[in-house]
């Protein structure tokens, strides 16, 4: 028996031990949704995430943890699994932000593996649900990434527009982390346009927002770009020890693309400098990742730059890699992605010029709306103003009850129309918000028509007795000089 009792007493608190461990794991999804909320872009503990998955959580928390993950798990096809996971469990349950979040993903692992079309494809998805339900958290990611995608393409213009709106939104929002990383993509694209003055403001803030939330991939990539622009202005001690501050940042954030990436702008310092065997290396390292991770963009570079380094000394090495460069060539930049990258950038630009069309439609509405809603409440008002003042005519209460309701209701409805937009913003689009602002509105407008109407009813109450007066004492002034004439 009092084996018994031990025996439950230890299964007891074995289960005990097991729900508070389940509640904790759950607990730290929570967390981590709130983070995703906040910034989107936060590297979280694999094994943590893994855990996660095993547990029995909400349908909204088990995508953010599948999405997290697949951002976050180091250069592994994997992540495709888990986007497409992602989209299948947030269309089940329509979970809107999960699915602009996972076509993200989808983006992200297309664009690391040098495959622009289908990365643009995937990321103007994910912009346009993002645009959809107002979910700015989302749009500003989607913006950084799809710069990067224009960026590689040499569409430095594009690249820098789409680069300001995640930077203006990352600012909004207090994303100190995507703030960095736009900063930093729009230094690029000024130096490849040799403008190294806005290049070097734009590096020099990635730098000092990265240097706040200490992020490795932020602090990668600052300093890859003043790595870049120091060497572009000749500047090659200076840019040697920022490429390798940068070097050492990516092997911190442990992407793969971005170490063989660290290592090929090391290559072309050397090269800058005239040190072939520290070039030989760094490029060397850059294919040798580039080739076992699948890695065209880095591949194709770091090709022709052996191919270059190993021309005269060891032909038949220079050609072998040359050959590999063409064949990344190829891949990379085929006729057919070009065409499918430039039908892609033309129906996205038709598409935003539609919903800046239809923008402006709408504010044109609005104007329209409010000129409509001030003419009506003039009308009315003037007509209560009338009955209030006129010296002769009697007005009905019951009139004025009904008019000054119908004043209200106008009243109501222009500052409805007046604040909309700025309500839109203020609220994200989110219906519930903008309703309890409205109740508030009415709240306040309510209680004030309430004490107007009395004040005018009693002021024509008041007036009508007058005209009354007036009226009864004429008729009898009328009828006593009838009964002196008799």
């Amino acid at each position: 028996m009092i084996e018994l009792s031990i025996f439950i007493g230890h299964t007891t608190l074995e289960s005990l031990f097991m729900l508070m461990r389940k509640f904790l794991l759950v607990a730290a999804v929570c967390i981590n949704t709130t983070v995703v909320f906040a910034q989107t872009t936060q590297t979280y503990n694999i094994d943590s995430l893994k855990k996660l998955l095993e547990t029995e959580l909400a349908d909204t928390n088990r995508i953010w943890v599948l999405n997290n993950l697949g951002r976050n798990i180091s250069n592994s096809d994997t992540t495709l699994l888990l986007a497409k996971q992602a989209i299948e469990l947030s269309r089940l349950i329509g979970f809107k932000k999960g699915e602009a979040e996972a076509y993200n993903n989808l983006g992200y692992w297309f664009n690391q593996k040098g495959n622009y079309p289908r990365a643009l494809e995937n990321y103007l998805t994910a912009i346009k649900i993002a645009e959809d339900i107002g979910f700015k958290a989302g749009l500003k990611r989607s913006f950084n990434s799809i710069s990067t995608v224009y960026l590689y393409l040499k569409d430095y213009d594009t690249s820098i527009s789409y680069a300001r709106k995640a930077r203006r939104l990352a600012m909004q929002l207090h994303d100190m982390h995507i703030h960095a990383f736009a900063a930093s993509w729009l230094s690029k694209a000024y130096l490849e346009l040799h403008r190294e003055d806005s290049a070097l403001r734009y590096a020099q803030e990635s730098y000092e927002v990265a240097s706040r939330t200490k992020d490795p991939l932020g602090l990668y990539m600052a300093t890859a770009r003043l790595g870049e622009i120091n060497a572009a202005t000749g500047n090659y001690n200076l840019a040697l020890e920022y490429l390798r501050l940068s070097l050492h940042f990516s092997k911190k954030d442990r992407r793969f693309f971005r170490i063989a990436g660290a290592h090929q702008q090391l290559a072309d310092a050397f090269k800058s400098v005239a040190m072939k065997d520290s070039c030989l290396w760094h490029a060397k390292q850059a294919f040798s990742i580039s080739q076992s991770e699948n890695l065209t963009a880095t591949f194709l570079s770091s090709s022709l730059l052996l191919s270059t380094l190993y021309e005269g000394k060891d032909d038949s090495e220079s050609l072998r890699y040359h050959q590999y460069a063409m064949a990344a060539k190829d891949s990379l930049f085929s006729q057919e992605k070009n065409r499918q990258i430039d039908a892609l950038s033309v129906k996205e630009n038709l598409r935003q010029k539609e919903i800046e069309a239809a923008r402006l439609l709408a504010e044109e509405d609005r104007e329209h709306n409010l000129q409509y809603a001030a003419i009506a409440l003039g009308l009315v008002l003037f007509v209560i103003l009338f009955f209030l003042l006129s010296h002769s005519v009697v007005a009905n209460e019951g009139l004025i009850k009904f008019l000054g309701v119908l004043a209200l209701l106008i009243v109501f409805e222009f500052i409805n129309l007046l604040l909309h937009p700025f309500l839109a913003k203020l609220t994200h689009h989110s219906p519930l918000m903008m309703l309890i602002v409205m109740v508030c509105v009415a709240a306040l407008l309510i209680p004030l028509h309430h004490r107007l109407e009395k004040w005018i009813i009693h002021r024509l109450i008041e007036k009508n007795k007058k005209i009354r007066l007036a009226a009864a004492r004429k008729t009898l002034a009328t009828l006593e000089g009838e009964q002196t004439r008799q």
